[in-house]
């Protein structure tokens, strides 16, 4: 028998203090900011006509709240996943961007453009390979979990750049420089079926009012 079709929504969370502030923010969590709850509320409105059918997110609050300021008053389980968490960072959690550029240039450099060389051993955290390998993890779990329907998945900046690349058939080492950042409560769109990922949308933004 064929399977049904999937629909999945990525969204990513809304703007937080540690957004704002430029901190990193891998493992770590920080609370949405006014600007964050409000693009959450735009998803929600844009998609208030869309059946939803399955709700995940990571285990970071910062996804499980964007979640339900999407979902409103419908009543459906948020669902956290351990495989959609940001990317690690280790010991440089917490700290301001500009303090990791001035003290580590050459690591920074390869997190930026280098995904290949970059080994995460400065500070503990994950490699783009590990993080990739639990993306797809998660995405496979999930579809295994619903035969079909419609799907929204909460997730992080730099782990929806590199599995929405992947899924249109990129590479970890390409994807630094050619897929494009994904934006906070930005909507992307990808269809599965019969083992194909076909993407529909991607980084739509244009239900957000920036100014």
């Amino acid at each position: 028998m064929a399977e049904g079709l999937r629909t999945i929504y990525f969204v990513r969370h809304g703007k937080t203090e540690w957004n704002m502030t430029g901190q990193m923010q891998g493992w770590g969590d920080s609370p949405l900011v006014a600007e964050g709850v409000d693009g959450a509320k735009a998803v929600g409105e844009v998609m208030k006509d869309t059946q939803i059918d399955a709700v995940y997110t990571s285990t970071s609050k910062r996804t499980q709240d964007t979640a339900a300021y999407i979902l409103g008053d419908r009543d459906i389980e948020i669902q956290p996943l351990e495989e959609l968490k940001e990317m690690s960072f280790g010991t440089w959690e917490g700290i301001r961007v500009t303090e990791i550029d001035e003290k580590h240039p050459k690591e920074r450099a390869q997190i930026l453009h280098d995904p290949k060389a970059y080994t995460a051993e400065i500070n503990g955290g994950e490699t783009y390979y590990q993080l990739a390998e639990r993306l797809l993890q998660g995405v496979e779990k999930i579809i295994a979990e619903n035969p079909s329907g419609n799907i929204l998945v909460v997730s992080h900046g730099m782990s929806l750049t590199l599995l929405l690349y992947l899924l249109q058939g990129g590479t970890i080492e390409d994807h630094r420089k050619e897929a494009p950042r994904i934006l906070n409560t930005s909507i992307s769109i990808v269809e599965y079926q019969n083992g194909d990922f076909a993407l529909k949308k991607l980084n739509e933004i244009g239900h957000l009012d920036l100014k």
